[in-house]
């Protein structure tokens, strides 16, 4: 009875192990879902990195053209400024300087009391 039973349990034994061979492996199968899904991830990742870095060179590229602006802007405030100054210095009047530099009168005088002090401006 015992050599029966045990006789049983080896033919279940080598019957499973037989069987194991032939069963589909879930493990595979999840280990490439994983591989999937990490592939996905990283070309996001990766994407997201490329968009972020474009960004930041359009505003380090608005900032740098912004500087640039105020910069010309100043310098050319200040030529503006220069020219009615000479103009001024030179013996023009309130009205001939307003015209040839496109201000209006009460534009220059603005401009060359805020340069020239307040005692020494004379309106021509």
């Amino acid at each position: 009875m015992l050599e029966v039973v045990l006789i049983c349990l080896f033919s279940l034994a080598a019957f499973l192990f037989i069987l194991s061979f032939f069963r589909k492996d879930k493990t595979a199968e999840l280990e490439k879902q994983v591989e999937q899904i990490s592939i996905t991830y990283m070309q996001e990742i990766y994407q997201l990195k490329r968009k972020v870095r474009l960004l930041e060179d359009e505003l380090l590229i608005s900032a740098e053209q912004s500087t640039a602006f105020r910069q010309n802007h100043s310098n050319s405030h200040s030529k503006l400024l220069e020219e009615i100054l000479e103009l001024y210095e030179q013996g023009f009047d309130i009205q001939s300087i307003a015209t040839k530099t496109n201000l209006s009168k009460n534009e220059v005088i603005h401009l060359i009391e805020s340069k020239l002090k307040p005692n020494s401006f004379r309106e021509m």
